[in-house]
């Protein structure tokens, strides 16, 4: 039987806001499904169940949270009063987060551990302890606060409530087992969201995730869909992109800030990104004003 899909749009009454929140109550067996265009951000509120991933089944209970990403297999079986807060985003919503993503709970979190779980097996380190755990329940009760009223400038404060769980999420993982190997290669990335107009090197990279040089590679380019200098190459051009279009900066100094010494050349591979010149993008950008 092909795997159950549901389009993000099924949920949300507002398709266009990219974060939408609910609860579920499973006294009963919640089926195998996948998400087609949006990850869940699961925290247990109350009761236990067994999470299916992959064919493989995990205890999990109040306090648990985990995120599943697009496309993971997942349901719920031998459910004991389970109450979960689902809150299905789309990765858009983390485009202009500032900070969040030079976290390295994040990284874990949100990034490292929803890719092993589609790939590999269902891991989640994070088990919120009392204090934690209220602290998320009262942002949680805000967040669908805002979803029922519906004031004006509901989305805003919903997507600055959302973001503002995720940092204190991300923060919490942190403090988790210094062991978990999650944490070493989110060290790697979230130093790579900081440090991205540097130059960076690969033993650096390797030495902050605990791998070797060759594993580093491996597992980097397995989890982010491409290699380390590609990457790198990414968030330099889309803070490029930020420059052009918000300041008045010249070509050659959103080069120099991007960490491209040689103008000419940032022009080339800005181009091979976007397809036009950094002089092009700006003109349209404002052009759209």
């Amino acid at each position: 039987m092909p795997m159950i899909a549901f389009p993000y749009a099924l949920f949300s009454e507002t398709p266009d806001f990219p974060v939408h929140l609910q609860y579920g109550f499973h006294d009963e067996e919640l089926y195998l499904h996948a998400h087609e265009d949006f990850s869940e951000l699961v925290i247990v509120l109350n009761g236990s169940a067994a999470h299916v991933v992959g064919g493989e089944s995990y205890h999990i209970s109040k306090g648990d949270v985990f995120v599943v990403g697009q496309n993971t297999e997942h349901g719920y079986q031998q459910t004991r009063h389970l109450t979960i807060c689902n809150i299905m985003f789309r990765q858009e919503v983390f485009e202009n987060a500032y900070d969040l993503r030079q976290i390295a709970g994040f990284q874990a979190l949100f990034v490292l551990e929803p890719h092993y779980s589609q790939k590999y097996h269902f891991l989640s380190h994070l088990k919120l302890h009392e204090q934690t755990f209220a602290e998320a329940e009262a942002m949680i009760t805000a967040l669908m606060q805002e979803y029922q009223k519906k004031k004006t400038g509901w989305q805003a404060a919903a997507y600055a409530g959302f973001l503002q769980l995720c940092v204190m999420l991300s923060r919490c993982y942190q403090n988790t087992d210094s062991g978990n190997t999650f944490l070493k290669l989110a060290d790697a990335a979230a130093y790579l969201e900081h440090h991205f107009c540097e130059t960076v090197s690969m033993p650096e990279l390797a030495g902050l995730s605990g791998y070797s040089e060759r594993q580093f590679f491996r597992v980097f380019k397995s989890v982010f869909q491409t290699t380390p200098n590609l990457y790198i190459t990414d968030l330099r051009i889309k803070k490029a992109q930020h420059l052009l279009q918000n300041t008045s900066l010249s070509i050659g100094e959103v080069a120099f800030q991007c960490g491209y010494d040689d103008q000419n050349y940032f022009s080339h591979i800005f181009r091979k990104y976007t397809g036009m010149t950094p002089g092009g993008y700006r003109n349209i950008k404002k052009a759209a004003l």
